[in-house]
């Protein structure tokens, strides 16, 4: 049976049993490639798909997820079922269908590509990491690939499909110290061009060099930069401090901030449904709701709460298309750019500590009161040039406060694999505990 031939089906006993049906389809392929010390470590060429049943009555939902066509009539009983044991009374609701943007997201040069010259981009990373001088070691270099198909389709008429591609190269490399240094670069993009893996593997090779000789650093306050793939790390606190739900159920900081200045002036923040090169982007999010171009933070003050169908419905606004992985999350988190070059900011900053590094945002890290406790790394700035590195260091603090702390922000926009997109910035002081 098919996709549609199976929908059909579903829609008509949904219709019987006097409930809306809603299906949501995902159809993933994912080609990897993993070496590890320079041999071959893993190697997939998967594709897979799941249909997730969802029944609407009365404000209650029920769901069941399936990998197979084959019994319509048994994954909707499964989904009444769940629905029966539902005790929420919080009103779920489908999305009728709206206007979407227009956006090339599926570009299909990956599949394009042979299997041997896929492995010779990773043998490429390897070699280039691993010939420059000091480096004896290159444990991992990653290649994956992945595409995506949804769509999205319900009784009350909504129909929308979309197609989205994109891969990333990731290589970590060991340089000789009293101690191995280990760096690690990643690049991520749309097309076999972006990926440069003669460059990454440079890249990764230079970070672990740049940790050589490492030195401790006093316990104090520093002023610092913070550079763009921290920031990318750090600002995955913001999403839930944003989100609807949290902020209905009393779990954001920023309860009751619409309006008021949460950030510097220099700080404004967007969520973008299409950023180029982005592997993120998406016309409609998991509710099949429109994504739609929203300034989150204007000139330092806070503008919109991101919501689902469930949290707008509740305070009678319109939702905002940000129903994605489960969760209320921003599509494409942007930090607008400054004027500086990254450089530019050292030399501002002039003496303090650059910040390369994060590692425990899992675990040292509090959405709910906006707190953070970090294990670090990074370079000590002097003259507006890095002297030296510095290890074992925890960075700490407020994320809010942090935010309220940029006295510059650069224009070297990153793209990461997460959702945030961010340059690099200045921030006029930063807990460190060191020795």
């Amino acid at each position: 049976m098919t996709f549609e031939g199976f929908k059909d089906k579903v829609f008509s006993l949904g219709k019987k049993k006097g409930v809306e049906v809603q299906l949501r389809y995902r159809e993933n392929r994912e080609f990897n490639i993993r070496l590890a010390n320079g041999e071959l470590d893993q190697y997939t060429d998967a594709s897979k798909f799941s249909v997730t049943v969802e029944v609407l009555k009365d404000g209650k939902l029920g769901r069941y997820r399936t990998e197979s066509f084959e019994d319509p009539e048994r994954c909707l009983e499964e989904a009444l079922t769940n629905l029966e044991v539902i005790d929420s009374e919080e009103k779920e609701h489908f999305y009728e269908g709206g206007v979407y943007p227009r956006m090339e997201i599926f570009f299909g040069e990956f599949e394009k590509l042979s299997v041997r010259e896929k492995m010779k981009m990773v043998e490429i990373a390897y070699r280039s990491a691993l010939e420059k001088d000091g480096i004896f070691m290159v444990p991992l270099v990653l290649y994956n690939e992945t595409t995506n198909r949804t769509v999205i389709a319900n009784t009350l008429g909504l129909n929308v499909e979309s197609k989205r591609d994109g891969g990333i190269i990731f290589v970590m490399a060991l340089a000789k110290d009293v101690n191995p240094r280990s760096g690690a670069w990643v690049e991520v993009g749309i097309s076999p061009s972006d990926l440069k893996p003669e460059e990454v593997g440079r890249k990764a090779a230079e970070e672990a060099l740049s940790y050589v000789g490492a030195r401790k650093l006093k316990s104090g306050k520093y002023p610092a930069v913070l550079r763009n793939n921290v920031l990318t790390e750090l600002f995955e606190m913001f999403f839930p401090m944003v989100s609807a739900e949290h902020v209905q159920k009393n779990m954001s900081p920023l309860k009751g901030k619409l309006g008021q200045k949460i950030a510097a002036d220099r700080v404004t923040i967007w969520d973008l449904p299409f950023y180029p090169k982005s592997l993120n982007n998406a016309p409609f999010d998991d509710e099949g709701v429109p994504t739609r171009e929203k300034r989150v933070v204007d000139r330092g003050i806070l503008t919109v709460y991101l919501h689902n169908l469930k949290t707008a419905k509740k305070e009678g606004k319109e939702p905002t298309g940000n129903a994605i992985d489960g969760r209320i999350s921003p599509v494409n988190l942007v930090l607008e750019p400054g004027e500086e070059p990254f450089e530019d900011l050292l030399k501002i900053l002039r003496r303090g500590i650059l910040i390369t590094e994060i590692e425990g945002m899992h675990a040292g890290a509090n959405s709910v009161s906006g707190e953070f406790s970090l294990f670090a790394k990074g370079l000590w700035v002097e003259d507006g040039t890095p002297a030296h590195a510095v290890e074992e260091i925890t960075i700490s603090g407020n994320f809010l406060e942090l935010l309220k702390r940029v006295v510059a922000v650069g224009k070297d926009l990153r793209i990461s694999t997460g959702r945030a997109i961010c340059p690099s910035v200045l921030v006029e002081a930063l807990d460190i505990a060191g020795e």
